[in-house]
């Protein structure tokens, strides 16, 4: 038999040795004192998004509370004060409570002052062990030490990233500026930037971007295409672009034809790069000629056409008349469709076409007016492979772009969601935790037959109801997720709830009639109680609530209203232990903990002890209440720490 042993790695990571060697050389750095009102942001700190202000205040309450139990990383600025470096987040929760008076200016707080190269090092390693930091974060702090002269191995040794990783980001610095902002704003990928790097030259990297995004509106942009779009500069002679080019003004230009011998008809190529700058010359020339004859306010050209969504509908207005007809135009169009209806021949039915099509022109006509004209523009574009014109094109004021940038950001904004305190536990603990608390869902569902059972018809109603019926046998499938969740709790296979589920299973086992598996008809004579049991506990089984994490958000839970239904508590079937989730915290959740669950003193005690040590105490404070972390329990659920009851407030 295979051993299904498994090894536990003990190699550690390269960006573990790094944090070990910035802790060493933080060591040896003594811890000083100085007061709030002298700290502020670095210059040096890398990180440039906003901490979450429940992050914030939830920090400032365990300040308050405890006092800043880890010392911030500064350096000296001019004017006797000092820049954060590493510890941000601590910052603004100070100087939130300095803010709401909650402390004074001359509040000490621990700091140990380094140099300014100390420094940009700490922040990253900081902000990277919190949170995966921008791209754009991580050049800027590749680009400092690089400026003071190390190299992209030393940079990767200093921080813990390889120098494979560095290397490619420093690539980036040769980006257009107006491309680095885009990065930073998340407006292009970090592989799309990689493409564009391709070649140096800024105008090239610019226009290869701009294009690609007016030719692919509705799909997704790949960095294999950008990179298709620098390599190739080829265009076929046979391509339409070119033949309205012109290979006469081409040559002109100094451009010049290659053949490709191994291509089908020994095709002629010509540069790509110089022909879509001859087309965007042309296309200008075009719009010019176009304003110029016929009195347009001003003209613009590029390569596609001007679109009423997108970034396009921010800068203009497509404002070209609808026909308004005379009334006697209006019967006599009528006329004419009805004629055509009735005709005999395609030739008579595109005579008649074409009266009604003169009739619009004439109608439409007379609404552009030399006010009309004065006030709105042409554009002249090229697609599928034929001039566009767009005449009647009204360009947005500065108010009214900033009206829509407004709206937009707001629309954007109802469905952007705020992070939470629950997206600064880590991810592991999340799933652990959510584990735990689904076995346990299970388990106390399980003894609830009726509810189990109207769970289960309620979620088989919504693929029957309102849906088209089949012959087919019922396909009711669920998933039993019995290995992970016992795999990822904590309590794994000891838990009260584990056992508790496999007790009923094996009681339910021994009930099932011989065959049961390869004869269905046997299920027909059982007994309605056992039936009524068999399906509350696989339907019980069947719940998941393991939560997840994308993009730094936590999903919410899917528990909680099934749990506030049923009355249900975690704590009637899990005890917090230093083992199986203390002893999982930091020193600072660990106190954080204990603050929510009214225990100050023991709270402030655990500045003082190891962790390990701190996370035994806590074990011990919790043993007689009904403590649970917020992030574990409904939120119509209150916790009376004081004993052993649990309130439920109506949703």
């Amino acid at each position: 038999m295979a051993d299904t042993n498994t090894t536990k790695k003990t190699t550690r990571s390269k960006k573990s040795t790094a944090n070990d060697a910035l802790k060493a050389a933080l060591e040896s750095i003594p811890v000083g004192m100085q007061p709030v009102s002298a700290l502020i942001r670095s210059p040096l700190n890398v990180r440039t998004t906003a901490y979450a202000q429940k992050s914030i205040e939830g920090l400032a309450a365990t300040i308050l509370s405890v006092g800043v139990l880890q010392n911030l990383v500064v350096h000296a600025l001019p004017d006797d004060l000092y820049g954060v470096a590493a510890g941000g987040r601590r910052l603004a929760a100070l100087n939130h409570l300095l803010e709401t008076n909650a402390i004074e200016p001359s509040y000490a707080v621990p700091v140990k002052v380094v140099p300014e190269e100390l420094a940009v090092a700490a922040s990253m390693i900081e902000n990277d062990m919190r949170v995966d930091m921008h791209p754009a974060e991580q050049l800027a702090g590749f680009r400092t030490l690089a400026g003071e002269g190390k190299t992209p191995a030393q940079i990767g040794d200093l921080l813990g990233y390889p120098a494979r990783h560095v290397n490619r980001l420093l690539k980036l610095a040769t980006l257009a500026p107006a491309l680095l902002e885009a990065l930073a704003k998340d407006e292009i990928s970090v592989e799309q930037c990689q493409a564009l790097t391709l070649t140096d030259d800024h105008e090239r990297q610019l226009q290869v971007w701009t294009t690609a995004k007016q030719g692919m509106f509705h799909s997704t942009l790949s960095a294999d295409y950008l990179k298709r779009q620098i390599i190739n500069n080829d265009i076929a002679v046979s391509d339409p672009v070119f033949r309205f080019v012109g290979q006469e003004a081409y040559l002109a230009a100094g451009g010049s034809l290659k053949q490709d011998l191994f291509s089908a008809e020994d095709e002629i190529f010509a540069d790509r790069l110089l022909t879509e700058k001859l087309l965007q010359e042309k296309l200008q020339d075009e719009a010019q000629h176009i304003q110029d004859i016929e009195g347009w306010a001003w003209s613009e050209a590029r390569l596609s056409p001007v679109r009423h969504y997108g970034d396009d509908a921010k800068k203009y207005q497509l404002c070209w008349p609808e026909p308004a007809y005379t009334i006697d135009e209006r019967a006599k169009i009528n006329e004419l469709q009805d004629m055509v209806e009735a005709s005999a021949t395609y030739d008579d039915e595109n005579e008649l076409q074409q009266r009604i099509d003169d009739m619009e022109y004439k109608a439409i006509a007379r609404q552009v007016t030399p006010e009309y004209v004065a006030s709105h523009g042409v554009f002249v574009s090229f697609e599928d492979g034929e001039l566009n014109v767009q005449r009647g094109v009204l360009l947005r004021t500065e108010e009214d772009i900033q009206a829509i940038e407004v709206a937009e950001a707001a629309r954007v904004m109802s469905y952007r969601r705020e992070p939470e305190p629950v997206d600064d536990i880590s991810l592991p603990l999340l799933t652990k935790m959510s584990s735990e608390r689904t076995l346990a869902v299970q388990a106390a569902l399980m003894q609830q037959p009726g509810n189990a059972v109207a769970m289960l018809a309620w979620t088989l109603c919504q693929d029957v109801f309102g849906r088209q019926e089949y012959n087919n046998p019922m396909t009711v499938r669920l998933t039993c997720n019995h290995h992970s969740l016992s795999q990822n709790a904590p309590t794994g296979t000891q838990g009260k709830a584990w056992l508790a589920l496999m007790a009923e299973k094996e009681r339910l086992a021994g009930e099932l009639p011989t065959g049961w598996q390869s004869d269905m008809t046997t299920f027909f004579t059982l007994p309605g109680e056992l039936v009524t049991a068999l399906l509350a506990f696989c339907a019980a089984c069947a719940i998941d609530g393991v939560q997840t994490r994308e993009s730094g958000h936590t999903s919410r839970s899917r528990l909680s209203t099934l749990e506030s239904a049923t009355g249900f508590h975690l704590r009637d079937w899990w005890q917090p232990t230093g083992e199986n989730f203390f002893g999982l915290l930091t020193k600072t959740q660990i106190a954080a903990a204990l603050t929510d669950a009214g225990l100050n003193d023991a709270a402030r005690d655990t500045e003082k002890l190891k962790r390990a040590d701190a996370a035994a105490r806590a074990e011990r404070e919790m043993a007689d209440n009904r403590w649970v972390p917020d992030w574990l329990r409904s939120p119509d659920v209150t916790t009376d720490t004081s004993d052993n009851t649990t309130t439920q407030q109506a949703a």
